[in-house]
């Protein structure tokens, strides 16, 4: 796309009317306040400040190139796009008229300025765009819910049973504890995973841990995730005590908001920051280095705080114990302790009755029909095992099971949290 053709379509665009920029516009009408009141990251990276002429222009400028140049269904990554771009036999025109070239400066605009655009206002899918460049995080799945089935076997597996010994009996699959909140661990350091996992297997939690600082792709995922889930997500953060650590968890739910407001309507979530706290460094006596001289903020952080830079690593080499102990705190207001014995409580009870239903509707001709048929085929090779189970299985609409009421979990609503937001309100 040439530079004439950028500008005459856009420069009457003063602000766009996106899903993002329509919501801080009427926030801005209804509190009689400025649009830098309401910009939570800076204008230049904030999801909702991204509707405006030069975004688009921008936005769909790489957007356009980016179609012709990956084909299909194909993800690449930025630093692929670069080259993709310095590499087209035909020369790249950037909207201000110069040629697109391989340097530092045209890297920097193209992904962070051109690549943002292009995502929040729609010129190139969030999931066509990949991290390979850097590390790719540290990511625990805990398993995915599924509904409970239920239905009745006849007790055969692979050890060959004698005949007399077939009874139907109640069968239940995936009948499991499943909490209140989808949980999300996200730290800034993949040296987090010993501390982190075990804590993550206890409670069922997905585990993010990249190298530097979160993209936007690893937040669409997480955001999409949250969403298919269905369960309102409650994400912990771990990261260094510095201006940037500080600032992570508002950036992290300043672009979940986003992602809400325009690809997942559904979504709930809070963010609570967990580590590492000014109040922990000092109470735990870890040791702190001098803020770096090119951090802009290290005057307004040592005012605001007065102290320098600790990192997370700190706490979790000296006491891992502590940070483990920290985290599982931060579950309690979301999480439900009682819920995996009053599930296994209820699995008991339900297999009980469903087996004394079984037994007073069971038609005791049809079962010696089928011990018959078993006593002649049950001393065939094991390879027959599992296709002799199966026609041996008696179906399940000829029994009434009883219903399945798999306990919910209950959250103290009173209890004190310390999420940047709460979902009571």
């Amino acid at each position: 796309m040439g530079t004439k053709a950028c500008s005459s379509k856009h420069t009457n665009l003063v602000n766009g009317n996106g899903a993002l920029r329509s919501i801080i516009e009427k926030a801005r009408e209804e509190c009689g306040c400025s649009l830098g009141d309401l910009t939570v990251l800076s204008a230049q990276v904030d999801p909702y400040r991204l509707d405006t002429g030069s975004g688009h222009r921008d936005g769909e400028w790489l957007g356009d190139h980016f179609n012709r140049l990956i084909k299909g269904n194909k993800q690449i990554h930025w630093r692929g796009l670069h080259y993709a771009l310095v590499s087209s036999k035909k020369k790249v025109i950037k909207p201000n008229g110069e040629v697109y070239r391989n340097t530092d400066d045209d890297w920097v605009w193209m992904s962070s300025v051109a690549g943002k655009a292009a995502r929040w206002l729609g010129y190139i899918p969030f999931d066509r765009i990949s991290d390979n460049r850097n590390t790719p995080p540290w990511v625990h799945h805990k398993a995915n819910s599924v509904e409970v089935e239920t239905f009745v076997g006849v007790g055969v597996d692979v050890t060959i049973p004698d005949a007399d010994d077939l009874e139907p009996v109640p069968i239940i699959k995936n009948f499991e504890p499943r909490q209140h909140y989808h949980f999300v661990i996200f730290g800034e350091k993949a040296s987090l995973e010993d501390v982190v996992l075990p804590v993550a297997r206890a409670k069922q939690t997905d585990v993010y841990l990249p190298t530097g600082e979160i993209s936007d792709t690893l937040l669409h995922k997480i955001a999409k995730d949250a969403s298919e889930d269905g369960r309102p997500m409650v994400l912990f953060t771990l990261a260094d005590c510095d201006p940037s650590g500080f600032q992570m968890s508002v950036s992290i739910g300043r672009k979940l908001q986003a992602f809400k407001d325009l690809l997942f309507p559904d979504l709930e979530f809070e963010i609570v920051p967990v580590a590492l706290t000014i109040e922990q460094v000092g109470a735990l006596g870890l040791p702190s280095s001098p803020l770096k001289e090119t951090e802009k903020r290290a005057d307004r952080w040592r005012e605001a705080f007065g102290v320098e830079q600790t990192e997370i690593d700190a706490l979790a080499t000296l006491q891992p114990n502590v940070l483990r102990n920290i985290i599982e705190q931060a579950f309690d207001p979301y999480y439900d302790r009682t819920l995996n014995d009053r599930v296994d409580a209820a699995r008991r009870e339900w297999m009980e009755d469903a087996q004394e239903a079984i037994n007073e509707q069971v038609d005791a001709e049809m079962l010696e029909e089928i011990k018959q048929e078993a006593s002649e085929k049950l001393e065939e090779l094991r390879s027959v095992i599992d296709d002799l189970n199966d026609r041996l299985s008696l179906a399940a609409d000829r029994f009434t099971l009883p219903a399945v009421e798999v306990p919910e979990p209950e959250i103290d609503e009173k209890a004190s949290r310390q999420s940047l937001g709460d979902l009571r309100s």
